[in-house]
């Protein structure tokens, strides 16, 4: 492999790990981003059916404290809170994936996520 051979090796690699960082980059922005709206639709949630709530919090630490749990009864308040967010709240952003975003914070860091999925497309790295 002549000296070409060896910068073309390098030059790739490092687009390589530009890549994935810029991959990782973006999935830590997206995974902020949508802790902010699961807290938000959780603190909905809480709120029109707080007993439900913290069965389910015992039910997911296998704390048999709770008992069972009433799935049918949850999944209708969990649509429950959805609907009311959706009539309550202005829908500040969707993401690249038709993921919805109510808080700033949730739709400022959702947009710079899909910002990095621009720069990776545009860098043409394999895995966006």
């Amino acid at each position: 492999m002549g000296l070409w051979g060896v910068f073309n090796g390098l030059a790739q690699a490092a687009d390589l790990e530009a890549c994935r960082e810029l991959r990782q980059q973006r999935d830590r922005l997206a995974s902020q981003a949508m802790e902010q709206e699961i807290t938000l639709v959780r603190s909905f949630r809480d709120r029109l059916c707080p007993r439900l709530a913290a069965r389910a919090e015992g039910a997911n630490a296998r704390d048999q404290e709770y008992g069972s749990m009433d799935y049918a009864a949850w999944n209708r308040c969990r649509r429950e809170a959805e609907q009311q967010l959706e009539s309550t709240t202005a829908l500040l952003y969707r993401n690249r994936q038709r993921f919805t975003f109510y808080t700033a914070d949730g739709a400022a860091l959702a947009r710079q996520a899909d910002q990095l999925s621009e720069e990776i497309q545009a860098q043409g790295c394999l895995f966006p």
